[in-house]
């Protein structure tokens, strides 16, 4: 798989294709990227959803995944206190980087453990120092 794209979505392409696709120019802006992004899920394909540890602010952190020959971005805000879980902002991009699709409808959606998303929670439940997590 080849991606035509550069800059923060290639990084995020090249991890989350398994370093199938060759986009970045040397090996060790993947490695930085690698320790930037923590895999949370895959998708029904075996493709890797991404935690972006560097855009977690507070308790609101963004996942990433492939979507066709480009990338989903994902906005959540946890509430571990409550155990309660919702989603932001969804984003599209297609393969140049160009934004395809966006929602900024905000909703409350089911937290689930071992999602992606759950998973995405907990991370952020724990760097925060909330109590249960």
């Amino acid at each position: 798989m080849y991606f035509k794209i550069g800059g923060m979505v290639g990084a995020i392409a090249i991890l989350l294709s398994s370093g199938s696709a060759i986009v970045a120019p040397t090996l060790s802006a993947i490695a930085q990227d690698a320790q930037r992004y923590i895999t949370v899920g895959h998708d029904k394909l075996g493709n890797s959803i991404a935690l972006d540890t560097e855009s977690i602010k507070g308790t609101t952190y963004k996942l990433y995944g492939m979507y066709k020959d480009g990338i989903f971005e994902t906005t959540f805000d946890a509430s571990c206190a409550e155990s309660r879980l919702f989603l932001n902002h969804i984003a599209i991009y297609g393969s140049e980087g160009e934004l395809l699709q966006e929602d900024k409808e905000k909703e409350e959606i089911p937290f689930v453990a071992n999602s992606s998303p759950g998973k995405g929670m907990k991370i952020v439940c724990q760097k925060i120092g909330a109590l249960g997590w």
